[in-house]
């Protein structure tokens, strides 16, 4: 059974504050695996530099959420769909992800939260069941993670019925709009914590800028606030090539 009509607010109590974090993308683009994410959540919590002489780790910082971007899915193993079983359950690409649920775990040990990924743009799906959005709500909260990423290449498009499930669900998810500045709030409409107010940004000034300058709107209107902030995409900080 599903719930109708629209979550004027994901009322999860998250992003208080704009979320701070690290993900996968900008960095190892498709060529990301377990062993990868657990390597950055270490090195999240690792206190190897100094900050006014005390040993500083990002986390100590704020940075203390590590999320997994694009291509965790086994592509073409479903056979109604691209990376969902007939059932609408996500197919996790096990060579390159052997325990989800690990991973998260390795993720709260260190006192980290971990982030998921959504509506996925590599092998995206064409077609979607109301199935699909539950059994992947699901997932989410049975691996343990604590944050989505919905980004806006398949179908999975309908940012109320996540919301209205996630908060069925009765775990608090911290759910990320990545639909480029397609979907966007209003004065009384926000089923997200947080949504992007522009394209993909690059490693250049320019881009950065520019990106920047796409959520000033959002700030002059006072619709960028407590549990709705807007973005520009990821910082760049030491990102010097394409994704992967």
């Amino acid at each position: 059974l599903l719930l109708a009509g629209q979550a004027l607010a994901i009322d999860n109590g998250l992003g208080r504050t704009p979320p701070m974090g690290w993900r996968s993308w900008n960095l190892y683009g498709a060529n990301v695996n377990q062993t990868l994410m657990e390597s950055i959540m270490d090195g999240m919590v690792a206190r190897k530099r100094s900050v006014d002489g005390v040993p500083t780790s990002l986390c100590d910082l704020g940075y203390c959420d590590v999320g997994l971007d694009d291509n965790w899915q086994a592509c073409g193993a479903g056979h109604k769909f691209s990376y969902h079983n007939d059932a609408g359950v996500p197919i996790i690409n096990r060579d390159r992800f052997p325990d989800m649920e690990e991973m998260t775990k390795h993720a709260h040990k260190l006192g980290l939260s971990a982030g998921w990924y959504g509506n996925n743009c590599i092998c995206a799906e064409t077609d979607v069941t109301t199935d699909m959005y539950q059994a992947d709500v699901t997932s989410v909260t049975e691996f343990g993670f604590d944050a989505i990423k919905l980004d806006g290449c398949g179908k999975q498009m309908d940012l109320d019925l996540w919301a209205n499930l996630f908060n069925a669900s009765g775990r608090p998810v911290m759910i990320e709009n990545c639909h480029w500045g397609g979907t966007v709030p209003n004065e009384t409409w926000c089923p997200w914590n947080f949504f992007r107010t522009s394209g993909d940004v690059r490693a250049s000034y320019g881009s950065v800028v520019g990106n920047l300058q796409t959520t000033v709107q959002w700030a002059q209107k006072q619709l960028s606030k407590p549990g709705c902030w807007a973005y520009p995409d990821m910082l760049e900080v030491g990102c010097q090539h394409g994704p992967g």
